[in-house]
């Protein structure tokens, strides 16, 4: 089996550009967050996620902050059994002593290695993705829009004023927005504060900085948008 692995050392706002790789990738960050984009997806990723990529993927990659972790790189054999798509996990104390320990292999792997390398196959095709995928739409002006929120999620625009700011009416942003991500447009726009706040919470930010920094009125609209999202408080999230 021949497999090899990259220490993750990013500083803030490093930006890989889009590539991909022949082999599967597995991401583990033990500190700060990085921002994954797929086609049409975006991802938040944070310590204590596991990250898996199939081969042949496209992705870039945006590190919120100072990231520390590890990429595994694993042959197309190890791959057919894994999910075909992107997918985020939480990992758990056993997958994530796993990917440090076969991180720090030498090739090529002798018996044990190698059957370390099969109980962490394992422990990802069990493990359950977690919801920090946020769909992006394929029509350039509504890209525009969610690139344009993405990056200032205090903004105050209304939707109408986002329509003709991309150079559309309202009635189709809301109509190409719902066939294109699955929720309407203010749906998607709560969505991505709430994510876009992950970068703020991991650098340690207090919470009620972090819900005026993405845009909420006051802090019980955002703990309230947060606990939707992810069935828990944000001062309880990184703990």
């Amino acid at each position: 089996m021949k497999l090899h692995s990259e220490r993750l050392l990013h500083a803030k706002k490093h930006l890989t550009p889009w590539h991909q790789h022949q082999q599967g990738q597995v991401y583990l960050l033990s500190h700060g967050m990085m921002m994954l984009e797929t086609a049409g997806q975006q991802w938040a990723m944070t310590a204590g996620n596991l990250g898996w990529l199939p081969p042949h993927c496209p992705h870039q990659a945006l590190a919120c902050g100072k990231v520390i972790g590890w990429i595994l790189y694993l042959p197309g054999a190890c791959c057919n059994t894994l999910a075909a798509t992107p997918r985020l996990t939480a990992a758990n104390a056993l997958s994530s002593a796993l990917l440090e320990r076969i991180a720090q292999f030498s090739a090529p792997l002798d018996m044990a290695q190698q059957r370390l390398v099969e109980v962490l196959l394992d422990e990802m095709r069990s493990e359950e993705a977690e919801p920090l995928q946020l769909p992006l739409p394929q029509d350039a002006r509504l890209l525009k829009i969610a690139y344009g929120l993405l990056n200032d999620p205090a903004n105050d625009r209304q939707q109408g004023e986002w329509a003709a700011w991309a150079g559309l009416s309202p009635r189709t942003l809301s109509r190409r927005f719902m066939q294109e991500t699955g929720m309407s447009f203010s749906r998607w726009r709560q969505q991505a504060r709430v994510i876009r706040s992950l970068e703020a919470l991991s650098a340690g930010m207090p919470v009620a900085n972090v819900a005026n920094e993405c845009g909420y009125d006051n802090v019980s609209a955002y703990i309230a948008a947060f606990r939707q999202r992810f069935g828990i408080t944000p001062g309880l999230y990184f703990t």
